[in-house]
């Protein structure tokens, strides 16, 4: 194999890691990113509970993610340290670590995902309500895998008319939601669980 073939197979191989280093991130975070993600475009459907099937593999994706991106940096480094040459085949040095830089940061992005969206979605207040129409349902919530997971059905449920408050969390995985009876029934607000992934039974009823 001559040295032309070698720098062609090192640039595949450069990167087919930032790809499936990248590919591994997003399914790491697809558990997290997935539901927020139909919360913000407004969609759902039972398509969106399919994510919660990939959290037992995180660690996997993960290591997967990092081992792949330690590639690619390992294979940047050798190369630098071999004797360059002027073929004009050799991408530029620059170019090739602009695209390991930018994949690190989307993977490392991809992987701190729960720990964003908790931070930047903090859980709603509950707020103090007059009149007698506001009512308050304590929900008990299923499908949740993470933080991140009831920072996105709080989201969600404060997006909806007539919900005054929504205080969810993972342990114990529950909801505490105060809303307007003239604007939103329990059931609405237990469907806008559903449409995202998740499932949601009144736990205590409707009190005052």
């Amino acid at each position: 194999m001559n040295s032309r073939s070698v720098k062609r197979s090192d640039r595949r191989l450069a990167l087919s890691s930032v790809l499936a280093a990248i590919g591994a991130g997003l399914l790491a975070s697809a558990c997290c990113l997935g539901p927020l993600a139909a919360v913000l475009l407004g969609i759902g459907g039972a398509w969106a509970s399919s994510f919660s099937a990939l959290e037992p593999y995180r660690p996997l994706f993960a290591v997967v993610a990092l081992g792949a991106l330690g590639l690619a940096w390992y294979r940047e480094v050798q190369r630098s340290r071999k004797p360059r040459c002027n073929c004009q085949t050799e991408p530029r040095p620059k170019t090739r670590r602009l695209m390991l830089g930018l994949g690190t940061v989307l993977v490392l992005g991809f992987l701190l995902a729960p720990s964003l969206i908790e931070r930047t979605h903090p859980v709603a207040i509950a707020q103090q309500s007059q009149g007698q129409t506001v009512r308050q349902v304590v929900l008990t919530i299923k499908g949740m895998t993470c933080t991140a997971c009831s920072r996105t059905i709080s989201l969600a449920l404060r997006r909806l008319d007539g919900v005054k408050s929504a205080d969810v969390t993972f342990r114990p995985p529950r909801a505490r939601v105060r809303y307007d009876t003239t604007k939103i029934s329990v059931a609405a607000i237990v469907d806008a669980v559903r449409a995202i992934g998740y499932d949601a039974s009144p736990q205590t009823g409707v009190l005052p």
